[in-house]
């Protein structure tokens, strides 16, 4: 029987700060419970270095660390890597992330041989390009976290700046190509909402998938008691994206002035690491308040009547919701953010894309604590249906349990 399993990450997984992380890391966990799971990434510092080693200790498996060409110390080769990225983008149209990741292919590529490793699972489709030159009897699974189709939608909104317009196009059409390279090397692929689901089944109808969403440990969040205040709004993710940065401006500049017109006691919440030094000179302490980074959210998050997040750009699984509606708090949002988590509009949340909605939605919200209340049981419900680990990654851990019966690894 099949008993180790590779795991390989972009970037550091541990510490965690971001849900693409959490994902990886709650695969990893569930996984552990019948396989040996270790996981191979690139390091960028000591904190990570350390971090990783610990917390794959703690599962049972091993940690390989690559050191990354943008390690904090290697100065001279950081600006060399990024110089590279930028080149390749400008004059080939190849995505940064592309030129980034496949500097580690052909060490990954010897490690997995090396080792005789069975099972690889690889996360984002431009760090697995590796897949083609791995052997056949090696069952490879590919974690997209999004399909590039999701971003497709970008161009629409940068027609105006000819400049940008073609540069993204270009570099839009060489990701369709590398990814369905990618698709077509894989054993399985592992779309993480139904639209990432349609999107890959345009391109490979017939490839084995399995649809895993963002699981969570979902006691971690209900057993949570919160004490929200009618009049405190929330803007939760990690402010180190350009997608939530812009979404956050939408609301701070197009939202949050027309809710305080009606409600000036109204106060916002901004929970998330990196923001940027603009968003933190809002702090004031009182009706804006900014925390970056926090080890535990919950006690934050308890605090809000409601989340939103008008996100326009960006694809993929937004875990973070997951979290706010297992702590019953309402999220407002548009398609875009919301979609993937596939609950029912003006049952379990609100979900709508224009400015005016968006405000109706807050405004009643506020206005109506008995509204308020059924969103927030029904999103508790919802949550605790289809977003358990056991009914997400559990899904993984069962298919390579009956697959992989024979041999040894």
């Amino acid at each position: 029987m099949i008993k180790r399993i590779l795991v390989v990450n972009a970037g550091p997984v541990y510490p965690i700060k971001a849900m693409n992380q959490m994902r990886t890391h709650n695969m990893i966990r569930t996984l552990s419970r019948d396989f040996r799971v270790d996981l191979l990434t690139p390091y960028k510092d000591d904190e990570s270095l350390s971090a990783s080693f610990k917390a794959i200790h703690e599962m049972g498996g091993e940690y390989i660390p690559i050191i990354s060409a943008k390690h904090e110390k290697n100065i001279l080769k950081k600006r060399t890597a990024q110089l590279s990225e930028y080149l390749n983008y400008f004059i080939r149209g190849i995505d940064k992330e592309v030129t980034a990741n496949r500097r580690n292919n052909k060490t990954i590529v010897n490690i997995i041989k090396e080792r005789n490793y069975r099972i690889v699972i690889s996360n984002y489709w431009e760090a697995s390009l590796y897949f083609k030159d791995l052997d056949a009897e090696v069952y490879k699974i590919l974690d997209p976290h999004y399909a590039v189709g999701e971003n497709l939608n970008v161009l629409k909104r940068i027609k105006n700046s000819r400049v940008k317009y073609l540069l993204e196009k270009r570099r839009l059409s060489t990701n369709v190509l590398m990814e369905r390279e990618v698709v077509a090397a894989s054993d399985l692929l592992l779309p993480l909402s139904s639209r990432n689901h349609e999107e890959f089944l345009k391109i490979a109808s017939d490839k084995p998938m399995l649809l895993i969403a963002d699981g969570a440990d979902l006691d971690h969040y209900l057993s949570y008691s919160a004490e929200p205040d009618p009049r405190t709004i929330l803007f939760y993710g990690a402010m180190g994206s350009s997608q939530n940065r812009n979404a956050f401006w939408r609301f701070y500049k197009n939202i949050f002035p027309q809710i305080k017109t009606e409600f000036p006691d109204i106060s916002l919440l901004v929970v998330g690491s990196g923001p940027s030094e603009e968003i933190k000179a809002l702090h004031d302490g009182e009706k804006i308040i900014v925390t970056d980074f926090v080890k535990d959210v919950r006690p934050w998050l308890s605090k809000a009547w409601f989340k939103v997040i008008p996100l326009e750009l960006g694809s993929g699984f937004r875990g973070r919701i997951v979290e706010l509606m297992a702590m019953g708090i309402p999220v407002v949002g548009t398609h875009n953010a919301l979609d993937s988590i596939g609950f029912e509009n003006s049952k379990q949340g609100f979900i709508c894309d224009t400015d005016e909605e968006l405000i109706k939605y807050c405004l009643e919200l506020i206005k109506n604590p008995v509204l308020r209340n059924n969103i927030s049981l029904n999103a508790k419900d919802f949550v605790k249906k289809n977003y358990s680990m056991e009914s997400t990654f559990g899904k993984l851990r069962k298919f390579l349990k009956s697959e992989f019966i024979y041999g040894s690894n």
